[in-house]
């Protein structure tokens, strides 16, 4: 009888603690599950608790790490041991490392908040300087100033995690956020700082979302609903990341050459929440038009009706829409279009005919000959390269 074929031994370094690792877990088995098993060595763990001491004498074939400290992981690499990495981001990275494009998360919060008619923006960093920032504080603060606005930044005082103070931080924020020009929308880094910038907000007496709206990164739904009012949020579509994190390490195990590069996907959306559910167009047909853009942008459409709608005429409504907005409201229903098509691919498995009627197109050719317009790439192309 034919021996079994022995399974890879891999070590998952990943948190359970929050929803971002363990969504990156759930593509892992997503991987495994179409092409597996592996013999997986794992535990409970907090982002940034220290890597187990087994790792040190561990004898596997892979790790995929979200570890702080690279010291074991690195060792092992040392040893031979294939590595992929989902949690620093280098210019020269020691390991092929997955990350979700920190340019389109700037860009999609940036837009979020332009198409909800602001004019004021904010960003709450995190401490250090660290490159995944600072590609996404660039990719939103080019998106600002292509629109008119401009972007006041606010740095947390604290320098390390251990020297972080929650009240001396809010009495921080509770200064930076009175002297923002109103109303103002701010991307803040994470939920929790999210959920921290809104608490500010409360204590400072300043409404949210009229004078202040918020948006974070990484869709985490527990954080997102305990804060007051809920927050929205960019989903990092971290399931993804997971998944190829296997491909790499799959490749690297079967002795493929794989480089010691920075790997990005396609982030998702912004779901939309209570803290940035707001249109700050003072224009009253102008905001009735983005509302009823908003809200039907996937459906038949026109500029008429869209006129309609707001009360006002056709010509009137694209001159103060194009003041107010930088855009045309078809332009404006065109880019929720094009978003709701790439979720659509990434997200679901319809076939091109049910995401072209889902997306507001009467037939699959105009929907195909839009989104190759407006990407350079066919829909089947764009799904290869960015679902899941």
């Amino acid at each position: 009888m034919q021996a079994m074929e022995r399974m890879p031994h891999v070590a998952l370094i990943v948190e359970t603690s929050k929803i971002y690792g363990r969504e990156i877990l759930l593509g892992i088995g997503r991987y495994l599950a179409l092409h597996g098993p592996w013999s997986i060595f794992t535990h409970e763990r907090g982002q940034d608790d220290a890597d187990p001491t087994w790792l040190a004498r561990w004898q596997g074939d892979g790790i995929i790490t979200r570890s702080l400290d690279f010291k074991l992981c690195r060792r092992a690499h040392q040893h031979g041991i294939p590595v992929v990495s989902l949690r620093h981001l280098f210019d020269e990275p020691e390991f092929p490392t997955v990350f979700p494009d920190q340019r389109l998360i700037g860009e999609r919060v940036a837009e979020h908040f332009i198409t909800r008619g602001f004019r004021h923006f904010g960003y709450c960093g995190v401490a250090g300087n660290k490159l995944w920032e600072r590609q996404r504080f660039a990719a939103f603060t080019g998106v600002v100033s292509a629109n008119g606005g401009k972007c006041a930044e606010y740095k947390p005082t604290y320098m390390a995690d251990a020297e972080k103070n929650w009240e001396r931080e809010q009495t921080a924020m509770i200064a930076w956020l009175k002297q923002l020009p109103k109303p103002v929308g701010i991307m803040t880094a994470h939920d929790s700082q999210g959920v921290q910038l809104l608490d500010a907000c409360r204590r400072a007496g300043i409404h949210v979302p009229d004078e202040v709206a918020v948006a974070s990164v990484d869709n985490d739904p527990v954080l997102c609903e305990l804060a007051n009012p809920p927050l929205s949020s960019l989903d990092q579509n971290a399931q993804k990341l997971g998944f190829e994190a296997a491909v790499l390490l799959d490749r690297m195990m079967r002795g493929k050459k794989v480089s010691s590069a920075n790997y990005f996907f396609e982030p998702g959306e912004v779901v939309t929440r209570q803290s940035s559910d707001v249109v700050t167009v003072k224009d009253a047909n102008v905001s009735k038009a983005i509302r009823f853009i908003r809200e039907n942008a996937c459906r038949e459409i026109s500029g008429t009706t869209i006129a309609n709608a707001a009360g006002q005429s056709r010509r009137a409504l694209e001159k103060k829409f194009r003041t107010h907005t930088g855009r045309t409201p078809m332009e404006e229903v065109n880019a929720i279009r094009l978003r709701r098509i790439k979720q659509l691919l990434t997200e679901t498995e319809f076939v091109l005919a049910e995401v072209a009627e889902r997306s507001g197109f009467t037939y699959q050719e105009y929907m195909s000959r839009f989104f190759k317009k407006h990407t350079g790439m066919s829909p089947g192309e764009y799904r290869k390269k960015y679902g899941k």
